[in-house]
């Protein structure tokens, strides 16, 4: 996103940070999903061949990325909205099949109309994502469920917000097809310990995002770059290699560069890339 609300076309996006270094990149389709976005479009097939002719050119590859996703749980949405919605998340699975990607992060949903929240959305969650793990074994894709938060709808909360209940989904599917992806920021908001909640994931984790933040609420303060914010990295490296954790690391930095001018771009990306290569000597 550029200051002035506009998009760049994401062939001219990876171009740029291919210049930087960058060689291996996560789409996030829910990012995709904004009104006016070709994703929504008839010509969504021919947008993300265009995206997949920019890969081979620049020699770029995509590692995992992030289906689009919808609460599956929402019992006053429609029928018609429901299809709808499962369409998007299945055409989002089929671009990154396109893409070459082989695992995609999705989300957990909670059911709000029970006193059972946590029973009833763990059958329900188990429900539909036997359903999705099957849609998924045309292009041999895995799936990995992000940890939530829940802070900003307190003192309702979220299911899979806590570790023990996203081990425990997991573990009830005993497929190695579904994994966990963790998202660092979101367990900071949750006040967790991250080397905890890391060695207790252990084997289930395959995927991450990472990202730092400057607040719990503000989405403008949230999604920029490790070390421009309040995360203790130092810990989270150190336990990513103390478990053998080889999957890939994703930023998930949105708001990173959103309000620099366009000419200062190439040296931010430069930086994010130089960022990553940091930690990961860590």
């Amino acid at each position: 996103m550029r200051p002035d609300g506009s998009m760049w076309p994401l062939p001219k996006t990876l171009e740029l940070a291919a210049a930087a270094g960058w060689k291996r990149f996560d789409l996030n389709f829910y990012d995709w999903s904004l009104p006016g976005t070709p994703f929504l479009t008839d010509s969504w097939r021919s947008w993300i061949e265009e995206v997949a002719a920019a890969k081979e050119r620049l020699n770029i590859e995509f590692g995992q990325c992030h289906a689009y996703f919808y609460n599956f749980l929402d019992q006053n949405m429609s029928s018609h909205e429901h299809q709808h919605q499962q369409m998007l998340v299945e055409r989002s699975l089929e671009c990154c099949a396109i893409l070459g990607s082989k695992l995609c992060v999705t989300h957990p949903e909670t059911d709000f109309f029970t006193t059972r929240m946590v029973t009833k959305s763990k059958a329900k969650n188990i429900e539909y994502f036997k359903r999705l793990l099957h849609f998924c074994e045309k292009y041999e894709m895995s799936l990995a469920l992000e940890n939530m938060c829940d802070f900003s709808i307190a003192p309702r909360r979220k299911y899979c917000a806590n570790t023990e209940e996203l081990v425990d989904l997991i573990d009830s599917f005993n497929d190695p097809r579904l994994g966990v992806c963790w998202d660092f920021e979101h367990a900071h908001i949750m006040r967790q310990n991250q080397r905890q909640a890391l060695l207790d994931l252990g084997h289930r984790l395959t995927a991450t995002h990472v990202s730092d933040t400057h607040s719990d609420t503000d989405h403008d303060l949230m999604h920029i770059m490790p070390y421009l914010g309040r995360i203790d990295w130092q810990e989270i490296m150190n336990t990513l290699r103390e478990i053998g954790y080889a999957g890939d690391f994703s930023f998930e930095a949105h708001n990173y560069a959103n309000t620099m001018p366009d000419a200062l771009l190439p040296t931010a990306i430069r930086l994010s890339y130089e960022i990553g290569e940091y930690m990961m000597k860590l």
